[in-house]
């Protein structure tokens, strides 16, 4: 059996050198690689921070169209905000608040619940869900929304209004007091906490106090149709007849769809009816019938 032939001192250095080659190359080629790819990751995530960044401006544009009642153009921006960033709950809370200006409850309920889902402690996105739980008629779940929201932040005011109208619809007209209370000790200048106010007060039977919030939202702002309409409803209850029928025909002529104020002229027309009827008795008037 022959031996193994023995490396002379050159050939050992030549193969130590090829090694070592090999090695190096090897590393250099593994460096180059993470250097890619760092420089890779560097890059996305700049590019992420960036889109992140261009999302919150498009968020911002999207507000200030809320402001001016453009909602369509709003709903783009937000649309375009969370396409940057797919998980902006402050983008869907809005978006939310964008489909229900455009009357979409349902659509807003889904992205305010998204919203609430990436960002269970986001005060706005509760807030625009219960709006959007009293247009659908869910006033159990509007007010637990609007618990939600004022147990994270005790000064909303929205949260309080928006409690306030589910209460009066389930019928809860004290509890609504406290809440519209609370909201004019918050803002005293915020004429709907006075509107929804005098709507609780007409469900109490509190006609004259009605009569004085009504005033008082008018002189805020004299804008509001149902500010006459409450108010002439009050006055209706009150028997102030000549009065109630000058503020429905006044909420009539600002909002022609007002269902309720058309059923309360109707009720005062049979009130003045029967104050002429009565007049007319007194007077010595006897309606005849005629026999067929």
């Amino acid at each position: 059996m022959s031996r193994p032939k023995t490396l002379n001192k050159r050939d050992k250095l030549l193969l130590t050198a090829l090694c070592s080659g090999l090695i190096a190359t090897a590393f250099g080629t593994t460096l180059e690689a993470q250097a890619k790819k760092s420089k890779k990751s560097d890059k996305a995530a700049a590019t992420k921070t960036d889109d992140k960044a261009a999302a919150r401006e498009r968020l911002g544009e999207g507000v200030k169209l809320l402001m001016f009642k453009n909602s369509r153009a709003a709903l783009a921006k937000f649309n375009e905000a969370l396409r940057l960033d797919p998980d902006f709950a402050l983008a869907y809370a809005n978006r939310a608040n964008a489909a229900m200006l455009m009357d979409n409850p349902k659509e807003a309920i889904a992205d305010a619940t998204k919203a609430i889902d990436l960002d269970p402690n986001l005060a706005a996105a509760y807030v625009n869900r219960s709006w959007a739980y009293n247009k659908t008629r869910q006033y159990e779940k509007a007010i637990a929304d609007c618990d939600k929201a004022i147990a994270l932040k005790s000064d909303l005011v929205i949260a309080y209004t928006n409690r306030s109208n589910a209460y009066n619809q389930l019928g809860k007209h004290d509890l609504a007091l406290k809440d519209c209370n609370k909201i004019i000790a918050l803002n005293p200048n915020f004429a709907m906490a006075y509107l929804n106010r005098a709507h609780t007060n007409i469900g109490l039977a509190n006609f004259k106090d009605a009569v004085n919030d009504c005033n008082k939202v008018i002189e805020l702002n004299p804008h509001l149709s149902r500010a006459y309409l409450n108010r002439g409803h009050a006055r209706r209850e009150l028997g102030e007849l000549d009065q109630a029928l000058t503020d429905i025909d006044k909420a009539i002529s600002m909002n022609g769809k007002l269902a309720s104020a058309y059923y309360n002229r109707s009720r005062i027309y049979e009130a003045k009816a029967e104050q002429d009827l009565e007049k007319a008795r007194k007077l010595g008037f006897v309606h005849q019938v005629d026999d067929d």
